[in-house]
Parts: structure tokens; sequence; C-alpha cells
């Protein structure tokens, strides 16, 4: 039981830092895009090849655009790697052991799991910088 509970509890964080990376992985990215001169392609395919995941990008989205990228490393369910699966699966995690662990602990990890699915559906490109210093 010890070994199940340290398990979780280990996963549990190790998806929850993920997350937390790949958030300001993307907000990094947003604020050099702001002092780029005008003209200046956006750099968002680096932030993909970064992940190593360069195929699976290019089969579900093509081009790798700022709408695009921040869909596939934010909030795309089906990507293991980005926030919302990342925070998915520590909610996973923490549900198994929440016996274990605070009711305080259990309330953040699932609330924080709720914000960033809601925030899928109804984020705009302005509120994203908000966002993801929230992550």
């Amino acid at each position: 039981m010890l070994s199940r509970v340290a398990n979780s509890i280990y996963w549990l964080n190790r998806y929850v830092e993920r997350a937390d990376n790949v958030a300001r992985f993307i907000d990094v990215n947003l604020n050099l895009i702001l002092d780029f001169p005008t003209g200046v392609a956006e750099q968002w395919e680096p932030l993909v090849l970064t992940t190593g995941d360069t195929p699976i990008f290019k089969e579900r989205y093509g081009q790798a655009t700022a709408e695009n990228v921040i869909q596939f490393l934010a909030f795309d369910s089906e990507y293991p790697n980005s926030i919302v699966a990342c925070l998915q699966r520590a909610r996973e995690n923490a549900r198994s052991i929440r016996e274990i662990i605070s009711s305080e602990m259990w309330e953040q990890v699932n609330a924080f799991y709720l914000m960033v699915k809601e925030a899928a559906k109804e984020q705009t490109l302005a509120e994203l910088h908000e966002f993801f210093t929230q992550v």
C-alpha cells in the first residue's frame, strides 16, 4: 500500500510540474513575440520541435500557427504532454489516494484541472498570458 501511495504522489507531482513547465514555455514565447519587429514571422514551430512530437503535431494540425500550437500544447486532451492531459492524470493520481491526502490538496488539484478544462472552451489569445501565469 505504501508503495502505491508513494508512486501516486510522485506522479501527481510530476504531472503538475510538467503542466507548469509547458505553461511557462508558452508564456515565454508569448512575451517574446511582443518584442519582435513588425513583419517578422512568429516563431511557434520551435515549441513543437522542442517537445519532440512534431510528427504528431503535423498529423493533427499541419501549420504551426499560434492557435494550433497553443491548442496542441495546452488543451489537446489526446496529446499526453498537453497541460490539460497532464492535469487530468495528476487528478487521477490524487483521486486514487484521496483517503491519504488532505481534503485541501484534493480540492486544489481538482480545481486546477477544472479551471484548465473550462479555459480550453473559452480562452482567447488576448487572455492567454493571464491564463498561463495562473497555471
